[in-house]
């Protein structure tokens, strides 16, 4: 029998207050006109009349609040942290056409619409969502405004989401001038620079484009940790919190020594715009600032974490895509977490996230005893024949029960 009577993150019946940091949502698109300014509504009828809505903008588990509470509670997750899911009003126009000044400021209009949207949304259920703030990489200035007004709502503190930049110079780079009011405001309210899948560049026509692309998504998502160490960024804003959502954990073992390396190779050559301007180490940044939505983590994922590394681990089931983990999370949470220290365990599926984002686990344990997974059940290994064989999940994987052989 565990004894977790006395863990943070369990509650008094031993089961844990699951937070997701990886949940996605969105209105209907008809659901955003409301949310524009009156000036736009014709343009937004002609451009939604040219609009192809894909399945996410017609899923109900991405605005319906009765379906996400029963899919979710069903699934053992109490509250969460919800990113977009849908396109914004004239989401297109700032790629089609050339980001022009109108594109830009219509696309500006969409993403803010999607931000008062996410807010009423949160707001109906204030204890279980934090919603996240969307951003322009074009209009710094205007994001930092969008951030300080999303922060007095309360419920949007899940993140202020950022536009990762590739080398094709579709955006500026995260360690530009550029930038600094949003990691300005972003800091002084105290809501966390998230990053997340899908900033990756155009891959054209070619053999294998599918398998590479796929391949390489975690890739420009993780590139942006390089700028925001190495960059100076998180030096100069010392209160400023930085998520990677899912992106994995396994590879920040060898990805930290490596910055290590350079930081201080460049500092050796007296390369004064290498390393002069770091005041700390990669590794010291990084256990100080940075945080990873872990979402859907392996068994050999968490296997390989360090000791330390447990505070910055913040796990998610990426509700509802299909790679995350419902309807299966009780045998996911048992691939991952088997045989770990509830007490670890229960910083990286309640705690972490919880102090993060602004959750009251308080609050949240009265539903958590009735629909949290028991702390003795999650311990519990998980036999070959319990890996559900309907699930697109990575957390499924050959490699999560210790072979690739038939990969």
């Amino acid at each position: 029998m565990i004894d977790s009577s006395s863990i943070r993150g369990i509650t008094d019946n031993g089961r844990y207050i699951v937070v997701s940091a990886d949940t996605h949502g969105g209105a209907r698109l008809a659901d955003y006109r409301p949310y524009l300014p009156a000036s736009l509504h014709d343009d937004f009828d002609a451009w939604a009349a040219e609009y192809l809505p894909d399945g996410d903008q017609t899923n109900p588990n991405n605005y319906d609040h009765d379906q996400r509470r029963t899919e979710q509670f069903a699934d053992y997750v109490v509250a969460g942290v919800v990113l977009p899911n849908t396109d914004t009003p004239f989401a297109f126009n700032v790629f089609e056409r050339g980001h022009d000044r109108q594109a830009v400021e219509l696309h500006w209009e969409g993403l803010k619409a999607h931000n008062r949207w996410m807010a009423d949304h949160c707001a109906e259920d204030p204890d279980r969502l934090r919603g996240v703030v969307q951003t322009s990489p074009f209009l710094p200035e205007e994001s930092a405004a969008e951030i300080r007004a999303m922060a007095e709502r309360g419920v949007m503190s899940g993140g202020v989401l950022v536009k990762v930049s590739t080398p094709d110079g579709a955006f500026p780079q995260l360690y530009e001038e550029h930038w600094e009011p949003v990691w300005a405001a972003a800091a002084e309210v105290g809501n966390p620079i998230t990053t997340h899948g899908g900033n990756e560049p155009v891959y054209g026509d070619g053999p294998g484009k599918v398998a590479i692309q796929l391949t390489e998504i975690g890739y420009w998502t993780r590139r942006s940790l390089n700028q925001f160490l190495l960059g100076g960024i998180l030096d100069r804003h010392r209160d400023l919190k930085v998520v990677l959502t899912e992106q994995g954990v396994s590879w920040i073992k060898s990805d930290l020594p490596m910055l290590g390396w350079f930081a201080k190779q460049v500092r050796l050559k007296h390369d004064a715009a290498g390393a002069d301007h770091l005041e700390r180490t990669p590794r010291q940044t990084f256990r100080d600032q940075v945080r990873f939505g872990a979402s859907f983590p392996s068994a050999g994922e968490i296997a390989s974490l360090a000791d330390d590394a447990v505070h910055h681990i913040m796990w998610g089931n990426d509700y509802p895509h299909n790679e995350g983990t419902w309807p299966h999370t009780m045998e996911a949470l048992r691939v991952a977490f088997a045989g770990r220290d509830p007490g670890d365990v229960a910083q990286m599926v309640s705690t972490n996230a919880a102090d993060l984002y602004g959750f009251d686990l308080d609050a949240l344990a009265p539903l958590a005893s009735e629909v949290g997974p028991e702390v003795e059940r999650v311990a519990r290994p998980i036999g070959a024949e319990e890996i559900p064989t309907d699930s697109y999940s990575p957390a499924f994987t050959l490699a999560s029960v210790g072979t690739m052989a038939n990969a």
